[in-house]
C-alpha cells in the first residue's frame, strides 16, 4: 500500500498495483478525502463500486495500523468505517507542560531547603515560609496531576474517559446530551477554543491547548446533533 497526495487530491496504490485518486488534501501528513470522488488511474479487470469501497477500507485499515490519519468522508460528512475499524480519536494535555511545573516547584523547594540548611532563621519563620510555599504551588501540583491523568479516547461510537480524579469509564456517544462550543474570530475565521461536553450528570471540558483538540472537535461535530 502506497499513499501520497497534494492539496487537491490523495492517491492510493494497493498491493495489486491498482491506483486511484480521490478529491481531498494532505494536511500535516494527515490524509482527508471524499469517498465518492474517485478516479481510477490503473485497474486490473472490470471496475465496480465494490472495488472503490474495498480500496477505501484497505487504506483506512493501513492508516490505523501505521498510525497515519487517513479519513474518507461520505456525502453525509461521516467517516467511512469509523465504527467498523474502531478508529481512534484522542485528546490529552501536552506532557511538555510538566517541565514548566517542575521549574516552579524546584524554584520554591530549593530556596527553603537552603535556608533550612543554613539555619539562619527561626523554626517558626521557616514553618510559615513552608506553608506559604505549599499554598502557592498547590495549583501547579493539581495541574500536573491533571496533565498526567486526563485522557479522552473515542473509538467508533464509544468514548473512554480517564478523569483527573476517579476511575475510567466508557459510554456510547449517544449518551451525550449536548455539546457547547466556545469560538472566537481569528483573522476573520471562527476558531473553537473550548468545548464543554454534557453526559447526564457529568461534564467534560476540553481546551484548545490540548493535544488532539481539533480532531475531537471534528469527531463531536460528526456524531452529536445537540451542539450549540
Amino acid at each position: 500500500m502506497k499513499i501520497t497526495g497534494t492539496k487537491s487530491y490523495i492517491q492510493i496504490e494497493d498491493d495489486n498495483g491498482n491506483i486511484a485518486r480521490f478529491d481531498g488534501e494532505v494536511c500535516f501528513n494527515d490524509f482527508y478525502a471524499w469517498a465518492d470522488s474517485i478516479c481510477w488511474i490503473k485497474h486490473q479487470g472490470e471496475i465496480t463500486d465494490q472495488d472503490r469501497i474495498h480500496l477505501i477500507y484497505q487504506a483506512t485499515q493501513y492508516g490505523k495500523d501505521h498510525d497515519i490519519k487517513i479519513l474518507f468522508f461520505d456525502n453525509d460528512n461521516k467517516v467511512m468505517f469509523e465504527a467498523e475499524l474502531g478508529l481512534k480519536t484522542e485528546v490529552y494535555w501536552a506532557k511538555n507542560d510538566l517541565i514548566f511545573i517542575a521549574v516552579i516547584l524546584l524554584s520554591m523547594i530549593f530556596p527553603i531547603l537552603f535556608i533550612a540548611m543554613l539555619d539562619v532563621v527561626s523554626s517558626m519563620f521557616l514553618f510559615a515560609l513552608s506553608v506559604g510555599a505549599i499554598i502557592f504551588v498547590s495549583p501547579f501540583i493539581l495541574w500536573g496531576i491533571s496533565i498526567c491523568r486526563f485522557q479522552m479516547i473515542a473509538k467508533g461510537d464509544d468514548i473512554t474517559m480517564r478523569p483527573v480524579i476517579g476511575t475510567n469509564y466508557t459510554f456510547p456517544v449517544t449518551e451525550i446530551t449536548r455539546v457547547e462550543r466556545k469560538v472566537k474570530n481569528v483573522y476573520g475565521w471562527q476558531e473553537c477554543v473550548k468545548i464543554v461536553i454534557y453526559i447526564k450528570n457529568k461534564k467534560i471540558t476540553l481546551r484548545r491547548s490540548m493535544i488532539g483538540f481539533d480532531d475531537m472537535d471534528a469527531y463531536l461535530l460528526r456524531h452529536v446533533d445537540h451542539i450549540i
